[in-house]
């Protein structure tokens, strides 16, 4: 499978959030049914801190020119520290710089953005392919959970997508394909009154239905 959306413009172009209609340049799988081997390990991030643990995440932030360092911008754009961002990786073996997840703090202003971002955050995933790198999954939401897969090579996701139209939360698995990370399945979702699972003979249906409503409304771009 070929990958998509080669990283030639700056990354707030990757985020769709100033006009630009989230699109897909391949047909999509069908949800596949759930089968869970490992429960999944939380992911909590808080955004705290300034110094980076290594020269790596600052290096990759530089590279995507999302933010700034210190200088006299610094307090108009986002800085490029922890309390904005987080980088982690996904892949079970491999160089972080090759291959990353950026997370973004909600509501802040990166670098060159002509408005700030919404008050969501923004879980991006980079993979780089002859020496540039390449965007194999976005998502408006939070990254709550990361579980292994050998089989795959790359650790399966658990991102919880609030719909504000709807007011309904749902949190979805997404599995590395070999070139990019798709939909796999909703493993819960809360209307307000409670997380439920979807049951029944119209699961697939109804599952396909929430996914394409998820893509339509850019929570997955």
């Amino acid at each position: 499978m070929k990958k998509v959306s080669k990283y030639s413009l700056p990354l707030i172009v990757l985020l769709g959030i100033f006009g630009l209609a989230s699109c897909a340049s391949e047909e999509e799988d069908k949800p596949k049914k759930t089968i869970d081997e490992v429960y999944f390990e939380g992911v909590a991030t808080t955004f705290e801190g300034e110094e980076f643990k290594t020269t790596t995440e600052q290096d990759l932030l530089k590279e995507l020119g999302v933010c700034e360092f210190t200088s006299s911008d610094s307090t108009y754009y986002a800085t490029c520290s922890r309390e904005n961002f987080k980088i982690s990786a996904y892949k079970n073996e491999g160089s972080l710089r090759d291959a990353f997840i950026l997370e973004m703090k909600a509501g802040i202003f990166p670098k060159n953005a002509e408005a700030p971002l919404p008050p969501v955050r923004h879980v991006i995933i980079f993979e780089r392919e002859g020496g540039e790198l390449v965007k194999v999954g976005g998502f408006r939401g939070n990254l709550i959970g990361m579980r292994p897969n050998k089989q795959s090579g790359a650790k399966d996701l658990l991102l919880a997508l609030y719909d504000t139209d709807d007011e309904t939360l749902f949190h979805c698995v997404f599995k590395w394909n070999g070139a990019k990370y798709e939909f796999h399945s909703i493993e819960r979702m809360d209307y307000g009154d409670g997380f439920r699972t979807i049951k029944g003979e119209n699961k697939m249906e109804t599952t396909q239905q929430i996914y394409q409503q998820l893509r339509d409304k850019s929570l997955i771009f």
